[in-house]
């Protein structure tokens, strides 16, 4: 999905940037740590598909405090009574009743002490990397914390801010993400959302943050949540889930080496959900049915060699910009571009193949030729990369085809019968690295093309597939299994 616009509510004479994203009977409410700029999160492509993945399953919010990122500047840093209140004219705003409160670090505060005064908006609570009591100037020392860890902690967040913009609050994050990648995107957005002075202000404020008073009061079900390597005392945390009457407390897993920002935040998505829903993830819940086009240039070694770097560098960029626009048209995605070839998914297979035929002839008026394959089954989501079978055999259909030609497999074909597409049988193909042998089929004839004016508009055909795939999506994966099945019969009896 495309990132969605920015809205803004009043607040007190100043402009509250929101976003809203996807539907659905659960709602949710994020509200981000000051380092979260909420345009630039949506620019790295693991954090775009976590934001992506929290409209999946409910209407979800995201906003940061006011005075930060795309909101209007204040000359103080808002009480957690202010904030608490902001929350509740975002919701208002849009008409959101009842929801779960998503708080990160400080702005935790403000959701615990919003759910204490008025549980009937709080369906649940998911606090990440709590810290409830004053870490310095308390009249007791903080629950949970070792003296020599509060210190580390008041040190490492001054030094983040000392060197606002160069991504140290990554490190303050987790010690386990702090890589050049990592740091390089988290300087970023700590620029793009406060000032060094502001963000030295704002740590400042939270270290004498204290809501422990709420913390009993809370109603509905919570859960602390905490990386392993985290600043935040694994004992403090787990002491606010012990304040809440109906809190947990939950130490996440590690995140892999090398892990980018937004791999590293999944497994605190995947406890939203729960809580949202109420409804433990499936193993195969990023499994869906689709459509996957490749495509792929030519004899591209010769055109290099033929018209050199420069001109070949424009050709190849002029033949991206085509596949992209080619793509939207049809109502696809494209999922990424490797050397000559593109990777591109739709739910419906008909719009693919019609697609490819566009790409092709788009092309050729470019003065090269281009190959194409489409295949339909079961793709695996793996954060915003597509894998799985289907998208192998997808690949070896489209290296398989000759210039200028659209194939397809014959699920894909069966799929699309009524859709006004012809095609010509090529035969059994050994796929390189696939079981069996595969039937192919050539597109042949298009009845009605889509013109660039008009964007291909699914069949009825094309309609009934994504109905029953939203739906009831074990009767299609079941479909399209028994379509497969066929097929290896068919080709072991030799018809």
């Amino acid at each position: 999905m495309d990132p969605p616009g920015t809205r803004y509510v009043e607040r007190d004479g100043h402009a509250l940037a929101y976003q809203v994203v996807g539907r659905g009977e659960a709602e949710v409410v994020y509200f981000f740590e000051i380092n979260l700029h909420l345009d630039l999160m949506w620019t790295d492509p693991q954090i775009h598909y976590l934001m992506e993945r929290g409209g999946t399953f409910a209407r979800s919010v995201f906003f940061q405090r006011r005075g930060f990122g795309l909101s209007d500047p204040v000359e103080r840093a808002p009480t957690l009574d202010e904030q608490a209140d902001d929350v509740l004219a975002v919701m208002d705003e849009i008409g959101m009743r009842r929801a779960t409160m998503v708080g990160v670090a400080s702005t935790c505060g403000a959701l615990a002490l919003l759910a204490a005064r008025a549980p009937e908006r709080v369906a649940g609570l998911v606090l990440v990397q709590p810290t409830a009591e004053r870490l310095i100037g308390g009249r007791h020392h903080p629950h949970g914390w070792d003296p020599t860890d509060v210190d580390a902690f008041v040190r490492g967040w001054r030094s983040a801010a000392a060197h606002w913009g160069s991504g140290g609050s990554a490190r303050m994050w987790d010690p386990a993400v702090d890589s050049t990648f990592n740091r390089r995107l988290m300087g970023m957005l700590e620029r793009c959302s406060a000032t060094p002075t502001t963000a030295q202000a704002h740590l400042e404020w939270m270290f004498r943050l204290d809501y422990s008073h709420a913390l009993p009061l809370i109603q509905c079900p919570a859960r602390a949540l905490l990386v392993p390597a985290s600043p935040v005392s694994r004992g403090a945390a787990r002491w606010v889930a012990e304040q809440i009457p109906h809190g947990s407390f939950h130490v996440l897993a590690p995140a892999p080496p090398g892990a980018s920002l937004g791999e590293a935040w999944l497994p605190i998505v995947d406890h939203v959900e729960e809580v949202a829903t109420g409804v433990h993830r499936a193993p195969d819940a990023d499994r869906f049915l689709a459509s996957v086009l490749f495509t792929d240039v030519v004899a591209s070694t010769e055109a290099l060699a033929r018209i050199g770097d420069v001109a070949y560098r424009d050709l190849r960029a002029a033949h991206e910009r085509q596949v992209r626009s080619c793509v939207e048209e049809a109502g696809g995605q494209l999922v990424n571009v490797a050397g000559d070839g593109t990777f591109s998914v739709f739910e419906s297979p008909a719009a693919a193949v019609r697609c490819a035929r566009r790409i092709c002839e788009q092309a050729h008026g470019l003065g090269i030729e281009v190959r194409a394959g489409v295949h339909t089954g079961q793709v695996q989501r793996a954060g915003p990369d597509l894998t799985g079978m289907t998208v192998h055999i997808g690949a070896r259909i489209c290296a398989t085809a000759g210039p200028g030609e659209v194939l397809v497999s014959r699920t894909a074909r069966d799929l699309v019968v009524g859709s006004g597409l012809r095609f010509d049988d090529r035969g059994e193909h050994t796929l390189k690295g696939v079981p069996g042998r595969w039937r192919i089929y050539a597109l042949d004839t298009v009845e009605h093309p889509a013109t660039p004016a008009e964007a291909p508009r699914p069949t009825l055909v094309d309609r009934a597939i994504i109905r029953t795939a939203r739906r009831a999506p074990q009767v299609l994966r079941a479909a399209v299994g028994l379509a497969n099945a066929r097929q290896r019969r068919q080709s072991r009896s030799g018809t």
